[in-house]
């Protein structure tokens, strides 16, 4: 397969071709075309930045009536998304491509996860918590095919080759993060298929393009995701189902969260890097700058006391802070929160090395300085959870991090799959009914 910069082949699927499977644009593409469409997104690089947004900070926002209208056998829907505007479709997509895992997470929820054909970053998205749900089969994300080449570009053959139906990802994200030109964007839309998405998963950079019209856009939380793709598959009742648990668990939980002077002080460090790997631990601020974005939700809304809060440098780069075991010492938090530690207990092998987050945990607790630490001397060493976290898999990890800090108010953390079912936070059974449309 060709990267970005090579020919496409010239037997191009057209605009043509993608009616001929079902699915219409409505006119044109036009960002804003239907005004300010509330929230939805895509997955979501690992990558810190986003355009800040317009003052659109809220999860929802009225949906228009196309946008809810009931689906009929003889009757095309519409759905709306910034910045690509509206989809009118005569039937659900069958086959998508997507980016790092949210849209997939967003996908199983509403029955539709088998139709993902092929990802940015196939590893990104995590499997792990399906298996704790009954009668929901995980996907082997092995045997998805990266559209994303390990270099960061996109493999243009390879999506021409797959054909899905819908591009599953905002197209600011191929502008900002994989270098194609807004020509190529457009091409792409025109002969492989539309694109619906949202960069949602942290705050856009100043540079980002904002393409089709260079006006920034807003950003969506996790419900309207799940209600805009919704309308796109014709799974309303699932959708709605999905986002009255999710709400409803989430308004539970936040609600029990102890006063800020009872928690905790906790330092949000990556799985992977360590003095020894990389010759620091790298420290990420656990607060979203933007509540609305869903990388670091469970943080925000659990009100997570950074260890480091007033130490972060104006541009910190890919780590927002860089120190060592003295550094960790000096602030002493109570407990440590591996960021994609799920990833490596999973045995996804997503940063280069599985075993490194091991290793992180016997360097801390063997070290001279590391054994001095509070938290390694109360043993508050946690798995952390993956930013590309739609509707189940954050149910799973703001459970599981509420546990790991709150123990006395939601209960013990004991590991991955042995919460008891009376002290679980949500109702697992529930999630795999919407899953398999026992709603």
């Amino acid at each position: 397969m060709s990267d970005a910069g090579d020919e496409t082949p010239t037997d191009r699927r057209t605009r043509r071709d993608y009616l001929r499977y079902g699915a219409v644009l409505g006119g044109t593409l036009l960002a804003g075309c239907t005004g300010n469409q509330a929230e939805v997104s895509t997955d979501g690089d690992s990558v810190t930045g986003t355009e800040p947004s317009t003052g659109a900070e809220t999860d929802t926002a009225a949906p228009t009536e196309t946008e809810t209208q009931t689906a009929t056998d003889d009757q095309a829907d519409t759905a709306a998304m910034e910045p690509v505007g509206e989809l009118t479709f005569e039937q659900p997509p069958e086959t998508v491509v997507s980016g790092w895992g949210f849209v997939g997470d967003v996908l199983m929820a509403l029955g539709h996860a088998d139709s993902v054909v092929g990802m940015s970053r196939p590893g990104f998205w995590y499997q792990g918590f399906y298996e704790l749900l009954p009668d929901v089969s995980m996907r082997d994300t092995t045997a998805i095919p990266a559209v994303v080449s390990d270099s960061y570009r996109v493999q243009r053959e390879l999506l021409y080759e797959l054909d899905p139906d819908l591009l599953a990802t905002d197209p600011n994200r191929y502008l900002a993060w994989y270098g194609l030109e807004p020509s190529t964007v457009r091409t792409l839309e025109e002969e492989v298929a539309p694109f619906f998405g949202n960069e949602s998963r942290s705050e856009r950079s100043p540079e980002w393009p904002n393409w089709p019209d260079d006006e920034p856009y807003d950003y969506y939380g996790i419900p309207e995701f799940v209600r805009r793709y919704g309308q796109v598959f014709r799974e309303q009742a699932r959708a709605d189902a999905m986002i009255e648990l999710y709400e409803r668990t989430m308004d539970d939980i936040t609600s029990r969260v102890p006063p800020e002077d009872e928690r905790p002080t906790v330092a949000l460090l990556n799985a992977f890097a360590n003095p020894e790997s990389r010759g620091f631990f790298g420290v990420t601020k656990p607060e979203p700058t933007l509540d609305v974005t869903h990388e670091h939700k469970q943080y925000g809304d659990l009100g997570v006391v950074d260890a480091f809060e007033g130490r972060y440098p104006d541009n910190g780069g890919h780590y927002d802070l860089k120190t060592d075991f003295e550094g960790l010492l000096e602030v002493d938090p109570d407990a440590l929160v591996f960021a994609e530690a799920v990833n490596a207990l999973g045995g996804q092998n997503v940063y280069g090395n599985t075993e490194a987050y091991e290793q992180t945990l016997e360097l801390l607790r063997t070290n001279e300085v590391g054994r001095q630490l509070t938290a390694v001397q109360h043993d508050r060493l946690y798995p952390g959870g993956t930013g590309s976290q739609g509707p189940i898999i954050n149910l799973f990890q703001t459970e599981m991090l509420a546990k790991q800090l709150y123990p006395e108010e939601f209960g013990e953390w004991r590991g991955f799959g042995e919460t008891p079912a009376e002290e679980h936070l949500f109702d697992r059974q529930r999630v795999t009914d919407i899953v398999i449309g026992d709603i």
